[in-house]
Formats: C-alpha cells, structure tokens, sequence
C-alpha cells in the first residue's frame, strides 16, 4: 500500500514486527523490516509504505494527544488514536 506524507505534532515510536516496508524520512528512502525501530521528531515529514506482497507489521507508539497532518492541511487525530 503506498504511504501518506504527514507530520505529527509529537516524536513518534514504530517497531516492525514482520515483513517490509519503505520509510521516507526528511526526503530521503530507507528500509524498514522485522527487529527495526524508528523515532521520528515531531514536525518531521514522513511516509510509511508497504510496497510488497507481504504483511508488514509494526507498534506504532504516539503520545496521548498527538495530532497528524497531511502537508497543508489541517490537524487531525490519527485513526489508530481513538
């Protein structure tokens, strides 16, 4: 599944519990797999996607609170939030 540029308003935390997936992270493409972890700052644009045939499986962790925003639009609290 492809990913969504957004933002949040808090660091946030994912763990990759199973298969693959690409991060865009400040512009630039990085692997994200099964055993790795991933900190992004508050602000910092990025992307999570699944461009395999395989599950991808992570935690994603998001202080209590924490907003996300598309880039230009407005503040919203992620689906997983509530």
């Amino acid at each position: 599944a492809p990913g969504a540029l957004h933002s949040v308003d808090r660091e946030e935390i994912f763990v990759a519990l199973a298969g693959h997936a690409t991060v865009v992270l400040g512009g630039v493409e990085h692997s994200f797999s099964a055993g790795d972890a991933l900190v992004v700052a508050a602000g910092e644009t990025f992307s999570l996607a699944n461009h395999g045939d395989e599950p991808f499986e992570a935690i994603a962790a998001l202080p209590v609170g924490g907003k996300a925003a598309m880039p230009g639009g407005e503040a919203f609290l992620p689906p997983w939030t509530t």
